[in-house]
């Protein structure tokens, strides 16, 4: 279980981090919305600490529906103009993808005026309207600087926002002075201290780290079921070569968030029709590192080895260290075999998918070469057909809730119109 690799407040840096990747200034705004709404919860006086703090990882998510349905460089657009399509998709995405399924409705009403939601039957009502105003709160200060004022919110007071809740971030200016907080940095020392509160159980970090995973599909939708074919092919592999329930497991981590380094990589790139040249295809390479980085601290060094090892190879030809057999073992090698073969068999914008034979011909090619490790391509070669079928099965059960998702999308946006 992933409770054994990572602790609470290192899911909710992870959280954060994969969503830096995406785009800082985003993230930065996510974590000042958080910031907000945690004190004016606090100040309310109702809740304990480690409410606020769950509900603090909900408003860092609050956007990332955005991340998907728009240009994020271009916040302030999309916010005033039409913000639905990005609280629809960031519903879906936390109610399908999250622990956070009870919570995932204030997202689809964070941009919805309170004279439409104060009547709504919903268990978190209150905490909608803080979020909302909380919002607001960041997007106007950051516009307005040093012209900022509270006061702002009396317009909109019964109309827009819950007069209770703009009394309330009143009170929490007045007593904290937040803004002050928010304008020198100062606010992150007690962000964390709140996050020290965060206890997540087993299952909400396994929840999470899957949904670190699917982030890769708001910026490539291929992205995510390669990631989730080559979560499956390792799995069948490893139990073909007995692996340890310990190895199994780091395996298991490893491929499920090898490639989240390509969250910082430019979709064009990604996307691109045609071969890229030498600057562009190093550009690419980055994303192991960024990797790396990412996950230092917050898993275990086994997982992050693994992980980083993911375009390694056993001759020494891989990157970004071009390791040889002597650094890498049977784990590394379950990895990099099955994420080839996955990869390989996928199209590209660039190229075809590659057929069986091809594949086959290129493992056995790199066992003579020694660019894969011999005992698990040839395993792999030996299987191939029943590893194949069995991942297959498994990978397409998997991204179900996925793919119930994207279905939804058109039907709850349409619903809303």
């Amino acid at each position: 279980m992933a409770v054994e690799y990572i602790t609470s407040r290192n899911m909710v840096n992870l959280i954060y981090e994969t969503l830096r990747l995406m785009n800082k200034s985003m993230a930065h705004h996510c974590m000042r919305v958080s910031y907000i709404m945690s004190k004016m919860l606090e100040e309310r006086g109702t809740y304990e600490k480690y409410e606020i703090a769950d509900l603090m990882v909900l408003a860092m998510l609050h956007d990332v529906g955005a991340y998907k349905t728009d240009d994020v460089r271009k916040q302030l657009t999309f916010e005033a103009k039409n913000p639905l399509p990005h609280a629809v998709y960031g519903y879906l995405f936390l109610k399908y993808l999250s622990p956070l399924d009870e919570q995932s409705k204030m997202i689809l009403y964070h941009h919805t005026d309170y004279t439409k939601t104060k009547d709504m039957d919903y268990r978190y009502l209150f905490e909608l309207e803080t979020l909302k105003v909380a919002e607001m709160a960041d997007i106007w200060h950051r516009s307005f600087g040093d012209k900022f004022d509270v006061t702002l919110f009396d317009r909109y007071s019964g109309t827009k926002f819950d007069p209770q809740v703009c009394q309330l971030l009143y009170d929490t200016e007045e007593k904290d002075h937040i803004f002050e907080k928010l304008a020198d940095g100062s606010y992150k020392k007690e962000f964390n201290e709140s996050m020290e509160y965060i206890l997540l159980s087993d299952d909400e970090k396994e929840k999470y780290l899957k949904m670190l995973m699917y982030c890769t599909g708001l910026k490539d939708e291929q992205m995510v079921s390669e990631t989730v074919a080559t979560i499956y092919v390792c799995r069948e592999l490893g139990r073909k070569l007995k692996l340890s329930e310990t190895d199994k497991n780091e395996v298991y981590y490893a491929a499920l968030l090898h490639d989240m380094g390509m969250l910082a990589i430019p979709s064009e790139l990604l996307k691109a029709p045609r071969s890229l040249n030498v600057e562009e295809k190093n550009l690419i390479k980055t994303h192991v590192e960024i990797m790396e980085k990412t996950l230092a601290n917050k898993l275990s060094s086994d997982i992050i080895r693994i992980a980083r090892a993911h375009h390694e190879r056993f001759d020494g030809s891989g990157y970004p260290y071009a390791l040889k057999a002597s650094g890498m073992g049977k784990t590394e090698a379950i990895l990099q075999i099955s994420e080839q073969v996955v990869n390989a068999m996928e199209p590209k914008p660039y190229r075809p998918a590659h057929t069986k034979e091809e594949i086959i011909e290129d493992l056995n090619a790199g066992i003579i070469s020694g660019k894969y490790e011999a005992i698990v391509a040839d395993t792999f070669l030996k299987n191939y057909d029943e590893i194949m079928e069995k991942a297959a099965q498994r990978a397409d059960a998997a991204l179900v809730t996925h793919q119930k998702l994207l279905r939804n999308y058109k039907q709850v946006y349409k619903s809303l119109v």
